[in-house]
């Protein structure tokens, strides 16, 4: 092919990448370009160009998920909670539920990696994570009898959480839909926003809406958050324990970990979990 081709083909495959919820199996021209980058590094070379000229990064083209891009600082297609959440007083909320919703689809580090792994979150069981996690460091902050219960270096993070208990998790209308304001409500948000942008499959309505994860949003929490997360979550004292997370004090002996918090993450038996 000549170089007018190549361009053409690359411009291409860029439009595929711009629709989320579209993979190369469900389109043979997608899957055609989605091979070739894979075997043809000039290819390759083109497209981490022509994803540069959009201020984008290519974090990975992959068979399942297709063409999978990241946002740098200076492009325009970045979008952030604020895009999808426009109440400030709802974004914290929001914040925690996206950090949630990784957490419970891959709490065992190498679920990042496994391609045969599913991850499955419910609206419940996300707001009973985050609730368990507050209750866990209003503990801590009441056993040291003190109004700090997080490491020093993220001083404001215990307010977030309180802020989070504050807020009624499934408050009805008249016409018993949930209050717009709810903590469920805006979990369903998010997530459906993630489902919208082909990072979550819409699976049910058990627990409040039973999602499941896609390919793009493995790749996704494992290049640009994984680490990082699981690092945070560490920190506070959230942990991985006989394949569910848990919460305890990271500072405490292991034997006392038994005593902890029963994990957040939903029987295996349980519909929906």
């Amino acid at each position: 092919m000549n170089t007018v081709d190549d361009m053409a083909a690359v411009t291409r495959l860029l439009a595929f990448g711009f629709q989320p919820g579209l993979t190369p199996r469900r389109n043979a021209e997608y899957a055609t370009l989605i091979g070739r980058c894979r075997t043809d590094p000039q290819f390759m070379q083109q497209l981490h160009a022509a994803a540069r000229g959009f201020d984008l990064t290519v974090i990975a083209v992959d068979p399942r998920a297709g063409l999978v891009l990241g946002a740098t600082a200076e492009t325009q297609f970045a979008v952030s909670v604020t895009d999808h959440i426009s109440k400030p007083a709802d974004r914290p909320i929001a914040a925690l539920a996206h950090l949630a919703i990784a957490t419970l689809a891959y709490y065992r580090p190498e679920d990042l990696d496994d391609e045969s792994h599913v991850g499955r979150v419910t609206v419940r069981h996300i707001d009973m994570m985050v609730e368990q996690a507050a209750e866990e460091l209003e503990r801590r902050a009441a056993d040291a009898d003190t109004d700090d219960g997080v490491p020093v270096e993220h001083p404001d993070l215990v307010q977030l959480w309180r802020y989070y208990q504050r807020r009624n998790p499934v408050a009805s209308t008249g016409d018993d839909r949930a209050h717009s304001k709810s903590r469920h409500a805006i979990i369903k948000r998010v997530a459906e926003y993630l489902a919208d942008n082909g990072m979550l499959r819409r699976a049910g309505k058990e627990n409040a809406g039973t999602y499941t994860t896609t390919a793009r949003y493995q790749i996704q929490v494992r290049e640009l958050a994984g680490q990082q997360m699981l690092g945070q979550l560490a920190e506070l004292g959230i942990t991985v324990g006989l394949g569910e997370p848990s919460f305890h004090s990271p500072h405490a002996p292991a034997a006392d970990t038994a005593d902890a918090t029963a994990p957040a993450s939903p029987p295996a038996a349980e519909p929906g979990a």
